[in-house]
């Protein structure tokens, strides 16, 4: 009998989020994971990007998804010195913090709270700067940390950023995941009463949504009380933390979820053949890479990494290892990144091709390759050991021979900082959306081995191409040198990109209005329910 009430629990719980599925103004997502904080300056997953960037707070600026042009957010606008290394921005005046249970604000947002949110990442001084130090998710490894000076307050609703030297992505790391603005009045209210880590897990934005409560399965969020942008249709957002991806699926047929996310990739054909959903598959900035070691003779010869990469069957790796989960690629940068060069030519697999290439050259076919890989899997590829194999046994049919090499972290940093490798297989995750975030790590002179550049690539024309790009603030030039910089790369065949990876969300038909960034998480401002509602069937 000690069963029964919870059984009955269970039930009325089912119950709950049945009915509030069922309601316009109420929307159940159902999550494969429970975020790590509740703020996104020191939790960088996907699943805490979700739960906050766009739900609880806002940024000075924002990236505009269609046009990809930053646009104005809590700054109305914003002016750059010559020498670009001032960037001054102008605040709204009618941004309310949200009024919660546990805090009530006396003011707007102002320019204290601007400089108190970028100094808690910035100074070690900051008495906020280690709160929360102890989690395994808390770092501030962006760029932004390495990118300011110093930010000043010229009145309430006017700030300096000064930068240590000009750089034209200050504006990409302000509209990143980490540029949330939080509220100082709360922050010292919680230094008073002795618990700032509260900080991070009963949150205070200015965000479409305000944070209600959270346990080990659900986050309730309600609509702001006193909001600045135009009032949200959805008041009631829960979070519903369902691991199991047989189970999340089997909740958007039974209506007990709006939207899931991360179905499994066995699970994408039958999705898609699904009338009564919607599969949204967005590209993220995640990227599966082979690295060539172009210290390491004979890979420091542009020939030879072509001839390899042509003897690559990236179609039986894409369809063995990432199954549905990526899209083949021929360029470091995905399709939607607004420098992306479509004239950039695919590689083309044709072992005949590449052997014949490879004995006009002298190529030593019996110099033994050994290829190292991350004994771990990882967001950039789910079976490194499998890629691997698939590549040593294209490449032993055409004679090659190759070895693999799997290191745990500790191995294959030191591995890698030796530079006792010939192939790397590898993977990039961009912070923000400038392209400089993806290009300096993997070509800079400046970045070893560990910090992205695995092919201990140094060109003079490429870095100073990088450079003059860097500072350059005028968007066509800018694109136009990160076309010239793609055309280089593939023409010297650094790294082979072998995948870019995807996310999926699905979701009723009744829901409209989902935005998803990839890179900061999932937006439900704009999202609307209707009716009639029909229930979800199975295919």
């Amino acid at each position: 009998m000690r069963f029964l009430p919870l059984y009955i629990s269970l039930l009325l719980l089912t119950a709950c989020y049945q009915t509030e599925s069922t309601l316009t103004d109420s929307l159940i997502y159902c999550a494969d994971k429970s975020p790590t904080s509740l703020n996104p300056q020191i939790s960088h997953d996907i699943a805490s990007l979700d739960a906050t960037t766009h739900q609880l707070y806002n940024r000075l600026v924002k990236i505009e998804l269609i046009s990809k042009r930053f646009v104005a957010d809590i700054a109305t606008h914003w002016v750059i010195n010559e020498d670009k290394t001032r960037y001054t921005f102008f605040l709204r005046k009618d941004i309310n913090f949200h009024h919660t249970d546990y805090f009530t604000p006396s003011r707007p947002l102002n320019a204290d709270d601007v400089i108190f949110s970028f100094k808690r990442m910035l100074s070690k001084k900051h008495p906020f700067h280690f709160v929360n130090g102890e989690a395994d998710n808390y770092r501030y490894n962006h760029p932004f940390s390495s990118l300011v000076q110093d930010i000043i307050k010229i009145d309430d609703h006017t700030i300096t950023f000064l930068l240590n030297k000009p750089d034209a992505t200050l504006l990409a790391n302000l509209a990143a995941h980490y540029g949330v603005i939080h509220s100082q009045e709360y922050a010292l209210q919680l230094l008073k009463t002795g618990h700032p880590e509260k900080i991070d897990y009963f949150p205070i934005g200015t965000g479409p949504y305000q944070f209600k409560q959270k346990n080990k399965q659900i986050i309730r969020y309600q609509a702001h009380k006193f909001p600045w942008q135009a009032p949200v249709t959805i008041n009631n957002l829960i979070f519903d933390i369902t691991p199991n991806s047989t189970k999340r699926y089997a909740k958007l047929l039974s209506g007990e979820c709006d939207i899931i996310t991360n179905p499994a990739s066995s699970q994408i054909k039958q999705i898609s053949k699904n009338k009564s959903v919607l599969l949204s598959s967005q590209p993220t900035g995640n990227i599966s890479l082979l690295s060539f070691n172009t210290k390491s003779s004979p890979f420091d010869k542009k020939e030879v990494r072509h001839a390899l990469s042509e003897a690559i069957n990236l179609d039986t790796i894409l369809d063995a290892v990432f199954f549905e989960t990526a899209v083949a690629t021929n360029n470091l940068l995905p399709k939607h990144s607004w420098a992306y060069n479509p004239r950039t030519k695919k590689t083309t697999f044709s072992p005949q091709q590449s052997m014949t290439k490879l004995k006009v050259i002298n190529f030593d076919f019996n110099k033994n390759i050994r290829i190292i890989a991350p004994i771990k899997n990882s967001i950039f590829n789910p079976n490194f050991y499998k890629t691997a194999e698939l590549i040593q046994s294209n490449w032993a049919d055409i004679g090659i021979k190759s070895e693999i090499i799997l290191l745990r972290e500790s191995e294959l940093h030191n591995t890698l900082l030796t530079g006792d490798y010939d192939i790397y297989l590898t993977g990039s995750s961009p912070y923000i959306k400038d392209p400089d975030n993806l290009f300096r790590p993997l070509l800079s002179c400046n970045a070893n081995s560990f910090e992205g550049n695995s092919s201990q690539w140094c060109d003079e024309t490429m870095q100073n191409l990088l450079d003059a790009t860097l500072l350059e603030t005028n968007f066509i030039q800018r694109v136009k040198n990160y076309y010239q910089l793609q055309e280089m790369i593939q023409a010297q065949r650094i790294y082979l990109p072998i995948a870019h990876l995807l996310r999926f969300d699905v979701f009723n038909k009744n829901i409209s209005g989902l935005l998803v960034d990839p890179l900061t998480g999932i937006d439900f401002q704009a999202v609307r329910k209707v009716l009639p509602i029909n229930k979800v069937k199975a295919h």
